[in-house]
């Protein structure tokens, strides 16, 4: 044993003088003492002495030094897992979006993505799913976008989240075993519709999370729409996990709508941090890129649904949804293009609803020429209001800029012939 001592005393001693700093303690010559110890375990050493004595000093230093080289050492070991763990991470993030990407890619590099919005509730109703699924098997469409979280507030899955329990918002129609059998089924591309900051559950069940209305002291409505604060930390948590339990279920994309403020000019709203154009488009984009950080680490790609007008507008409207900006936090935007919503005399038609594919065509083309890149601009298109001919032109008018769509309809009905390329 006492041999083994000597041989520990003897290596650490040759290097200790060269990794300690001099200046180890003010006016002390650690040099010249640790030179006094190594010749005394060199004198032993050739003495073949087997006893080493050290005073109080040098043994104090050597555990002080002892000790310094364990911390070290645990600062080392915590660094290289830190390190390991960032790597790992880093690299698991890449690996899923880029295979969000690819099954991205796969559909559109195949006709682009053609989508139809289909409503939740109806979801475990057999002759709408139905109906759908014929769609999707004799046309070009090959998107499907299905609500996870609704006008309504409420959860289409069984969601584990705390706060389902009080805010009693669950209408399962769906899980993940089912949406991946319709998934495969069909070869569809599957996005996750979330309803952000429009809940009227969550609002009334957690006013502090909402927007206030001064003149009654309760979260605010808008014909019957009740909204979320999106400045309030606890109401962009709660959507966010949403999302990235939605992701989890087996969606490809997960698309955010009511992703703004009311479109309101009422002036007695309260945020936790005050309205400006400002704080708007901060709360929406940081929200939207916190969001895409998230999403994209779990193997989601992320869009967003604009109003239409946003593409013209040179500012956010009060809604925090400006072009410039809102377009580099998301890998697609939705505006939604529909011409019955736009007013008389836009783009020059008295009645825009009639003229769908001119009205389209401008609507688009002004957002491209504001710099949106083609490949992130994929508009929801008007299927309520329209003639099976109106559906046709608002598809050709996106398909003539080489542009992906989703049709919009609230209750999912869908004629075939919509899906008929026009002749002209």
């Amino acid at each position: 044993m006492n041999k083994v001592i000597f041989f520990f005393l003897f290596v650490l001693l040759l290097i200790i003088p060269n990794t300690i700093d001099e200046n180890f303690e003010e006016g002390f010559n650690f040099f010249e003492l640790v030179t006094n110890i190594k010749n005394k375990v060199l004198k032993s050493f050739t003495e073949q002495e087997v006893e080493i004595k050290l005073t109080t000093a040098e043994l104090e230093l050597i555990d002080e030094l002892n000790k310094e080289l364990i911390q070290k050492n645990k600062e080392s070991a915590m660094q290289i897992a830190f390190d390991l763990d960032t790597f790992l991470r880093d690299n698991i993030r890449q690996i899923n979006y880029q295979i969000a990407l690819s099954e991205w890619n796969r559909f559109r590099n195949d006709g682009g993505i053609k989508g139809i919005y289909l409503n939740g509730y109806y979801f475990n109703r057999e002759q709408k799913l139905s109906s759908i699924e014929n769609i999707s098997i004799s046309t070009d469409v090959n998107t499907i976008v299905l609500d996870v979280k609704t006008d309504n507030g409420h959860l289409l899955y069984e969601s584990a989240l705390p706060q389902v329990d009080y805010l009693n918002n669950i209408r399962v129609k769906y899980d993940a075993s089912s949406l991946l059998e319709f998934k495969e089924r069909n070869d569809i591309y599957l996005i996750g519709r979330v309803v952000a900051f429009q809940d009227p559950v969550f609002a009334k069940k957690t006013p502090d999370a909402a927007i206030i209305d001064v003149s009654t002291g309760l979260p605010y409505s808008q014909n019957e729409q009740y909204f979320l604060d999106p400045s309030d930390p606890k109401s962009r948590q709660y959507v966010l996990d949403v999302a990235l339990e939605a992701c989890n279920l087996g969606f490809d994309e997960i698309q955010f709508d009511y992703i703004r403020y009311p479109d309101t000019s009422y002036k007695g709203l309260v945020y936790d941090e005050e309205s400006s154009f400002e704080t708007r488009t901060k709360n929406i984009n940081s929200f939207l890129s916190n969001a895409k950080d998230l999403l994209h680490e779990n193997g989601c790609l992320v869009s967003a649904d604009i109003f239409g007008y946003v593409l013209n507008a040179r500012n956010d409207n009060g809604i925090g949804q400006y072009l410039e900006t809102i377009i580099d936090t998301v890998d697609f935007i939705s505006p939604m293009i529909y011409p019955s919503h736009y007013s008389k005399g836009s783009f020059g038609y008295l009645n825009p609803n009639d003229h769908p594919y001119e009205v389209i065509t401008a609507a688009l083309q002004l957002g491209l020429n504001r710099g949106v890149d083609p490949n992130k601009l994929r508009p929801f298109l008007q299927a309520f209001w329209h003639t099976s001919e109106d559906v046709q032109y608002n598809i050709k008018a996106a398909e003539d800029k080489q542009l992906d769509w989703i049709l919009w309809n609230t209750i999912s009905s869908y004629e075939l012939d919509y899906f008929t390329k026009l002749d002209t």
